[in-house]
């Protein structure tokens, strides 16, 4: 059996790499269209570029892997079974769920990699893509200097060049204009300078030639000075254009925190809840306490003036807003609670996906033996995309309490699994063969 086994499982290895590398692909084409604009705009530079995909690959592995075993079981069981050989196995006394031992044996080894993999390196690359990618938004636009329109870069004031000498730091024909309100009303204007970047591009100096500056005082409109010069510098310093990297970590959210941290936050919270409920019932009573006795020492003291309904009704409004906001903080304290707990399980259910996607993939293989790699494909994306879409549904019911985190993110692995057990056991029933072997 052993033979068997590596055979079977030698049959998926090239389906299952072929997968895993075009996925990759066109996930990195994804990323590659959500970044392209942010890294052009900014110039961020090739090491900056490596990183961002390196670091996104934590997420497309995630999801690359359970898809491409789908692909690799639908592909290789598709091919045996219009190979016939499955049929000569099962002429041989070997049961088509026997033939799944090997490679449900590897899927579960994959699992626990995947498990391993979701739980320690995937929170870490998401946290750092997520500091990576908020620090690249900080960066200002590379400031390109264009024929004929305005330049507002600069804080107060604006600039305007006529023509900019191809491949080169020559500016012709400039005029700047001072618009910074604490500054005199200012025009400066040269038939050429130059662009001279410093500070790895951090700061930019406009030397410029043979010119003029116009001034006119804001207070007194006809004081009016000009003032020729041969050369003028207007340096602008932290133009914001280096990637400046923050020290230290930030907040990090559910994707970027192992299970263990996440449950450490989830019974602190609900130690937190609970706390405050029983706050707000003791307050609750404390306060229709102190109503009482006010209402009982009115009566005695037969003062009408003490227990007026608008005073009663004042004390009610408050405390009604009072409690508002403690179950509002409860609820919150719920909410979050919640969102923990389905990214818990889903470090464990979206693992799993590829023992069920070997459940599901081999009867179905067996049924596209005519169909062909491009139907064998077809139909594993069309089953991930319904298994991601109904993951993404059950997160989002899950996350809002309207059902358990559990059932958000297991559901759709135990209808699957349940619809791939059912239609192996009736596979098995189609073959005239079924004897009993021993492994």
């Amino acid at each position: 059996m052993r033979i068997l086994d590596r055979y079977i499982l030698g049959k998926h290895v090239g389906p299952f790499m072929f997968a895993v590398i075009t996925i990759t692909f066109i996930f990195i084409m994804r990323v590659l269209v959500d970044f392209l604009d942010l890294f052009a705009s900014r110039n961020v530079d090739f090491l900056t570029i490596l990183e961002t995909f390196l670091l996104s690959l934590g997420w497309i592995f995630a999801l690359t892997f359970p898809m491409s075993v789908l692909v690799a079981v639908v592909m290789a069981f598709g091919r045996m079974s219009q190979d016939a050989e499955l049929d000569a196995m099962q002429a041989g006394g070997i049961s088509f769920l026997r033939t799944l031992a090997p490679v449900g044996a590897a899927a579960l080894v994959l699992t626990g990699g995947l498990f391993y993999y979701n739980n320690a390196v995937l929170p870490e690359a998401n946290h750092r893509l997520k500091t990576l990618t908020a620090d690249l938004h900080k960066m200002r636009p590379t400031i390109a200097i264009r024929e004929r329109v305005f330049l507002d870069h600069f804080d107060g004031y604006r600039l305007l060049v006529r023509e900019v000498e191809d491949d080169s730091n020559i500016v012709r024909d400039v005029t700047i204009y001072v618009i910074d309100p604490r500054e005199p009303a200012r025009t400066i204007h040269a038939p050429w300078g130059e662009l001279l970047y410093n500070d790895g591009g951090n700061q930019l100096t406009i030397r410029l030639h043979d010119g003029e500056i116009h001034e006119v005082d804001k207070e007194d409109q006809s004081s009016y000075f000009l003032l020729d010069f041969e050369t003028h510098d207007l340096i602008f310093d932290d133009l914001g254009t280096q990637l400046e990297r923050r020290q230290g970590g930030s907040t990090r959210g559910d994707r970027e925190l192992s299970a263990g941290k996440m449950q450490e936050l989830t019974e602190q919270l609900q130690a937190e809840k609970v706390a405050q409920a029983d706050s707000l019932v003791l307050n609750v009573r404390r306060d229709l306490d102190e109503f009482r006795d006010r209402v009982r020492s009115a009566s005695v003291e037969e003062d009408p003036v003490r227990i007026r309904p608008s005073d009663f009704a004042s004390r009610a409004r408050i405390q009604l807003r009072k409690i508002e906001n403690a179950v509002s903080r409860v609820e919150r304290k719920d909410r979050d609670i919640n969102r923990y707990r389905v990214e818990i399980h889903k470090k464990f259910s979206f693992p799993f996906a590829c023992v069920v996607f070997v459940l599901l993939g081999a009867p179905l293989g067996v049924q596209m033996r005519r169909g062909g790699a491009g139907v064998g494909g077809g139909l594993s994306f069309l089953f991930f995309l319904v298994y991601y879409m109904a993951s993404l549904g059950g997160e989002k019911l899950g996350d809002r309490g309207i059902i358990s985190p559990a059932l958000g993110m297991w559901g759709i692995n135990i209808i699957l699994g349940g619809i791939g057990l059912i239609l192996i056991l009736k596979k098995d029933q189609t073959f005239p063969f079924r004897k009993r072997v021993r492994a």
